[in-house]
């Protein structure tokens, strides 16, 4: 697969995932080996895109997730953070109390 092939698909995840509000970030666009940067869950995943070993591509994100590269927008829905969903406020966390110094 080109890396050509790569970038494009990459960049169609990309535009969808943040057509839908999350963030996302090209890396290593014009070489053999692009990857997509995603903010899912508080943290950044990186997206591949590999060859199948039945034929076909593969977009993979984490540990052990996969779906066929031609499902993008399925994808971008799996990785799309929506902040309500999860039920997970959207400010910062708050922080602890400094300890105050004894003399």
């Amino acid at each position: 697969m080109s890396a050509e092939t790569r970038s494009h698909l990459l960049t169609r995840l990309l535009t969808a995932v943040r057509a839908r509000g999350g963030r996302a970030l090209l890396a290593l666009g014009s070489t053999d080996h692009p990857v997509l940067y995603v903010l899912h869950r508080g943290r950044t995943v990186p997206v591949v895109v590999v060859d199948a070993p039945s034929g076909g591509r593969w977009l993979i994100w984490g540990r052990s997730s996969f779906i066929d590269a031609g499902l993008v927008d399925i994808a971008a829905d799996h990785l799309t953070d929506a902040p309500e969903a999860h039920g997970r406020p959207t400010a910062a966390a708050p922080r602890h109390p400094a300890l105050k110094a004894v003399a």
